[in-house]
């Protein structure tokens, strides 16, 4: 689902989208400033987001990891599908995870104005 108004976390936690017990996955278009959560897998967000209007070299993804529900203490992984081309046109491998520091602050900005 590509968020159309910004949301709390617990609010998409308390919905349960029946995937995942102890995490949301997110895509994020880096361009756009805009996030989708809530699928299965990142490329079925990757998907949402480009019929959305995104370009595919805009997206990357990942999972916050819930840590403690009650206390909602979270932490975000950067391991999704869509990474592996990202990584490779910023030039640091195709693996899954993202490791460009300036890229993960510049996503999560975009990722808190959307889920807090």
């Amino acid at each position: 689902m590509v968020l159309q108004e910004r949301t709390s976390l617990k609010s998409i936690i308390d919905k349960g989208n029946g995937f995942y017990q102890d995490r949301v996955k997110f895509c994020v278009d880096r361009n756009r400033k805009t996030v989708a959560v809530d699928s299965s897998f990142h490329i079925e967000m990757e998907y949402e987001l480009m019929d959305d209007g995104s370009n595919p070299e805009d997206i990357f993804g990942g999972d916050i990891v819930i840590d403690d529900e009650k206390a909602l203490k979270t932490h975000i992984v950067w391991e999704a599908h869509p990474n592996i081309e990202q990584n490779k046109r910023l030039g640091i491998g195709r693996g899954r995870p993202l490791t460009d520091q300036k890229t993960i602050d510049e996503l999560k900005d975009i990722l808190v104005k959307w889920i807090y």
